[in-house]
């Protein structure tokens, strides 16, 4: 039988035979011997090298070392927190605000304060001696489209007429429903507001298209999460900068599709709050047109 060592077409690395070596008395060393020790000696170079951890190159050991975020930077863009209706979880919000030193914009429905499921008069005032601004929203959150001469502008200019009865400063306006006609923003700039927000397109440049139809952000939802949120804000620096207007309703848990988690609503303004050291400018409707930011 031909093996590794008698194969006339195979050349072993090893002699054929293994000589008599002498350490102080004559011993035969066989070649189960040999191959034995040669084990032996793997194994333990192999044990050593398991019990030191993996070997890697020197780049992907670097690679794996935590890394310093730099914090993103904002040059150019400025953030509103807008609320719509007027609705009573809307004041739970305050300590959100309070806390991260952000002012917001209450678009009120004037007929609805003090009703069931609504801020009342105090709590209004509340907010507004905090800084946040009340806006006008109609008198009746009617559809706009429908009304013409009179009606429209009772609709539009007694909401006003009776927040501004309240004591506030009432400068902004938000279309119910987005509902907005050439007749509306005329009536709107009449009754003397000075700006009017929609439901849609944003984000607004500065200086501003048009200050009757100023452009939010769509909707914040149910289903809206932080990362989308988040986007909406630094896209709009990352495209050159601009006016990101948030609209949100209500402040709940599962109550509308129209609705934010409260715990959302509370680490996107822990967020926000971190955000103004990076250069974030958060104001209301009516600072943001008092101060535009070019």
């Amino acid at each position: 039988m031909l093996t590794q060592d008698n194969h006339p077409n195979t050349r072993s690395c090893h002699s054929t035979h293994i000589p008599k070596k002498s350490i102080g008395t004559h011993y035969n060393l066989g070649r189960k011997e040999f191959y034995g020790s040669l084990l032996a000696v793997f194994l333990f170079v192999f044990t050593m090298s398991c019990s030191a951890g993996p070997l890697q190159p020197e780049d992907q050991q670097r690679t794996e070392q935590p890394k310093d975020k730099k914090p993103f930077v904002f040059t150019n863009t400025v953030l509103t927190l807008t609320f719509d209706d007027g609705d009573a979880d809307n004041y739970e919000i305050r300590q959100d605000l309070l806390r991260n030193d952000i002012h917001a914009t209450f678009y009120m429905v004037s007929s609805f304060i003090g009703k069931s499921g609504y801020m009342s008069e105090t709590q209004l005032r509340t907010l507004y001696d905090d800084g946040n601004e009340i806006g006008g929203h109609s008198l009746d959150h009617i559809n706009l489209n429908g009304l013409h001469g009179e009606d429209l502008n009772h609709e539009i200019c007694q909401d006003r007429t009776n927040l501004i009865s309240y004591g506030f400063e009432v400068v902004s306006f938000a279309y119910p429903f987005g509902s907005m006609t050439d007749e509306a923003k005329k009536t709107v700039e009449d009754c003397g507001y000075e700006t009017a927000r929609i439901v849609s397109g944003g984000p607004e440049t500065l200086p501003v298209l048009d200050r009757y139809a100023l452009r939010p952000m769509p909707y914040i939802v149910d289903d809206t999460r932080l990362p989308k949120m988040f986007r909406y804000i630094r896209q709009t620096e990352v495209d050159g900068g601009g006016w990101v207007i948030f609209t949100f309703h209500h402040v709940c848990d599962d109550c509308d599709y129209y609705s934010v988690s409260p715990n959302i609503f509370s680490d996107f303004t822990n967020w926000l709050g971190e955000q103004q050291k990076n250069g974030l400018v958060i104001l209301t409707i009516q600072d943001v047109m008092k101060k535009p930011i070019p």
